[in-house]
């Protein structure tokens, strides 16, 4: 075996092997698939005969045809073009031309470890075939709150994308006219905590944000719980692409007509605002080093998320490469 060669910080093809958000479970029926791309991987989603979310190389391995055009029958999925069906661990188990002949062991595909958790559809990437299921913020599965669905795809990095809400100086700038009414523009201090940049949490004015590397963020009360919450979790679709999915979630008027739209189109406001200038920003990934932007104190944060990627990128943690597209 080849030893692996360890990429440069600069590196914006590699990303952490873990748990990444697909979709809400209410976006996967029963009845048919659904494509993915997670980190330059191609998917596909279905549910399986007892309602279980599972996952599979894209492309039939007879003739390559979009598994996702298919259909599920009695908890298989089945190939829209000549129907050969395929088990949830990848094992096709029906050749329709052939079904007294046995099946070929390069007729299975390859499956990836999935589960639903929080209301969400979850890959995980990477060589463990059982890996336990993602840890999540408690209040996403408590049903202490009343949790808004929303999401949206920006053309950017997952680190710039990152970044961006741990940034508490941009808030008086970007936000003006949202959640950056009544925020000053000078922060004489950031008052944060971090385990090594595994855990960062934040402290500004009201609210407590806590992002959990590599993928997930909250931002909850300063004063504990109750009130409102939002939750974001990236996806990277590839180098050049992100996938958020989010929730707005509030302990009062959980039954009140109407309100769900109103939380989902302030929340989605809020994010687009962020978009735009995210999208805008180059190098597309974080740069390789930290001398090569400038830093002031306000960006103590996402200095600590650089150092944590930065170790990840030079270090021997489990990852997943976007692999090269084919010609």
């Amino acid at each position: 075996m080849a030893e692996r060669t360890t990429p440069t910080p600069s590196e914006d093809r590699v990303f952490p092997a873990t748990w990444y958000a697909v979709c809400f479970s209410n976006q996967l029926t029963h009845q048919r698939p659904l494509a993915a791309r997670v980190a330059g991987r191609d998917l596909v989603l279905f549910r399986d005969a007892k309602g279980r979310v599972r996952a599979l190389s894209r492309y039939c391995t007879h003739r390559g045809a979009d598994l996702a055009l298919g259909r599920v029958e009695r908890g298989q999925l089945a190939c829209a073009y000549h129907g050969w069906q395929f088990q949830g661990d990848g094992r096709c188990s029906l050749i329709p031309a052939h079904p007294d002949r046995p099946i070929p062991a390069f007729a299975h595909n390859r499956a990836f470890p999935a589960c639903e958790r929080g209301g969400i559809a979850w890959v995980y990437l990477g060589s463990d075939t059982s890996p336990p299921e993602p840890p999540l913020f408690s209040e996403l599965t408590d049903g202490s709150y009343r949790l808004v669905p929303y999401e949206d795809v920006w053309k950017a990095h997952l680190t710039r994308v990152v970044e961006s809400v741990l940034d508490v100086a941009h808030l008086a700038f970007v936000h003006r006219k949202t959640i950056g009414r009544r925020t000053p523009a000078v922060i004489p201090r950031v008052s944060f905590d971090t385990d090594d940049g595994n855990r960062i949490v934040i402290r500004n004015g009201g609210g407590v944000l806590e992002y959990r590397f590599p993928q997930m963020w909250i931002l909850r009360p300063a004063e504990g719980r109750g009130g409102f919450i939002n939750f974001v979790t990236f996806t990277p679709v590839d180098a050049e692409t992100t996938r958020i999915l989010g929730y707005a979630g509030r302990s009062f008027l959980r039954s009140v007509p109407g309100i769900d739209a109103l939380f989902r189109r302030y929340s989605l406001r809020v994010l687009r605002e962020d978009q735009r200038v995210v999208e805008s920003q180059h190098p597309r990934p974080i740069p390789e080093a930290l001398r090569m932007e400038a830093h002031v104190p306000a960006d103590a944060p996402q200095v600590r998320f650089r150092h944590r990627w930065y170790r990840f990128l030079t270090g021997d943690e489990p990852r997943v490469a976007i692999e090269p597209s084919a010609p």
